[in-house]
């Protein structure tokens, strides 16, 4: 099988407990394991943290695992990018500090990549779970097929980040993240579209993502303020027509300014109409 690496950021911020758990799930639980991990430093972390980074880094064989540390905080984006130079295989699989990779993930994904040497990016369905308890709350679901992908990606974005695999030339080839604090992802999905990636999404669960209700109800206008960004640079590079960035936004704006329950009653439609 394909050889590939797993590219993960930690901040200050991220609970050192999910942090150990995230760990172990991408590398002891899985069926098929990474030729390397990079984990990257953003900013100066707790000893917690490092504790927690160092004994995992020990315990994964032929040094597997390496800790790049940046001296200060560079947000996602530029912290991804810095850790993607450093991946030595062109199959790259992200994974967030705080989520769990299922332990038939990689074996599934790879396999898919590998025998569909056509698609640059390939995600997953996920499971979202209450973050202390991870308690079931319900399944995202995602569109499947390149051309699903393209439609579905003029609203909202067509991958759950942390459960993507991606080749690394082509993401390199389109200048990798573009510098936004927030939904730098969903950017990069825009960029890799005008400049023909090819996607796909596999209908398997192959992640469990800390979430809920509560954390969507918490993003109101100051998420929007990210939001307009990446639409504006979304418009820039010609992924969507003016029409289409004033009805996006319109309806961003209306959910973000409902009241905190409201907020997470019209979450709780939009799991059910399309995860």
């Amino acid at each position: 099988m394909e050889k590939f690496s797993v590219l993960m950021s930690v901040y200050h911020s991220d609970n050192p407990h999910y942090l150990d758990v995230a760990l172990h799930s991408i590398y002891d639980d899985q069926l098929v394991k990474p030729d390397q991990i990079i984990i990257v430093a953003d900013g100066e972390l707790l000893q917690t943290q490092n504790d927690i980074i160092g004994k995992f880094i020990s315990h994964c064989p032929n040094g597997i695992a390496e800790l790049l540390q940046l001296p200060y905080n560079v947000g996602l984006a530029a912290a991804l990018n810095t850790g993607l130079e450093h991946c030595r295989n062109n199959l790259v699989a992200r994974m967030d500090s705080d989520d769990i990779s299922s332990p038939d993930r990689f074996q599934k994904q790879i396999t898919f990549m590998s025998t569909h040497t056509e698609i640059d990016v390939c995600g997953s369905y996920i499971d979202e779970i209450d973050p202390v308890t991870e308690t079931f709350i319900s399944t995202r679901k995602v569109p499947l097929t390149h051309n699903e992908i393209i439609v579905f990606a003029r609203k909202r974005s067509p991958f759950s980040h942390p459960s993507v695999v991606f080749r690394k030339n082509k993401v390199i080839s389109v200048g990798g993240y573009p510098p936004f604090r927030k939904s730098q992802d969903f950017a990069l999905w825009s960029k890799m579209i005008v400049n023909d990636a090819k996607f796909a999404n596999i209908s398997d669960v192959l992640l469990r993502m800390r979430t809920g209700n509560d954390m969507m109800a918490r993003r109101g206008i100051s998420h929007l303020k990210y939001e307009i960004k990446v639409l504006g640079y979304q418009r820039k590079i010609g992924f969507i027509t003016t029409g289409q960035f004033i009805h996006v936004l319109a309806i961003r704006t209306f959910f973000r300014i409902l009241p905190g329950n409201f907020k997470k009653v019209v979450y709780k439609i939009i799991r059910k109409c399309y995860g």
